[in-house]
């Protein structure tokens, strides 16, 4: 019994008409549905979606979402009238929590938007943390990661039609099928 190759290849597109280009030169070349992944920052996702109807897509959080933000405010504001409530009773305390409060939520929010999501989830899907840094390097500019997973007899054809499109950054290739 033997074990069938899949090989991923991945590169960022710039803007959707790459990516759309690259969707269509996947179809000529005989890739089936649902073999590309494309991961997008949350606000093209739906766009993403229209346009390549075929295609799977992931969102990658680069900031906080409305629900997010909104459990931090309230949070916040919680802890807030707590430190007044404390400030009522003993000033310098209820000042110092307020001050301590608002540092850490600062310092939290820097964490999260300096922390690399695109690598994490690549990580996740076990491709090699080599090709995470430098899609996710390349991504901070891009529009799009477009990752496909085709078997080993049609990956010649696909690395022509990655490598065809030069507006695409970082075209690298994997001996390795990701977990989704």
């Amino acid at each position: 019994m033997s074990v069938p190759r899949y090989y991923t290849l991945g590169a960022v597109a710039g803007d959707l008409r790459s990516l759309k280009a690259l969707d269509e030169r996947l179809e000529e070349v005989g890739v089936p549905d649902g073999s590309l992944l494309v991961l997008t920052r949350r606000a093209d996702e739906r766009l993403v979606r229209v346009t390549l109807p075929g295609a799977r897509t992931r969102r990658v959080e680069t900031t906080l979402s409305r629900t997010q933000w909104l459990e931090l405010a309230s949070t916040y504001l919680g802890v807030t009238s707590v430190s007044v409530l404390i400030g009522a009773v003993h000033l310098p305390t209820g000042i110092a929590v307020q001050a301590l409060m608002t540092l850490a939520a600062v310092i939290g929010l820097v964490i999260y938007h300096r922390h690399p999501h695109l690598e994490k989830k690549l990580l996740a899907m076990g491709l090699p943390e080599r090709f995470a840094d430098e899609w996710g390097a390349a991504f901070s500019e891009g529009f799009a990661l477009a990752l496909a997973t085709v078997p080993a007899g049609l990956f010649d054809e696909t690395q022509d039609a990655f490598l065809e499109d030069t507006s695409l950054r970082s075209p690298l290739a994997v001996d390795r099928r990701p977990v989704l």
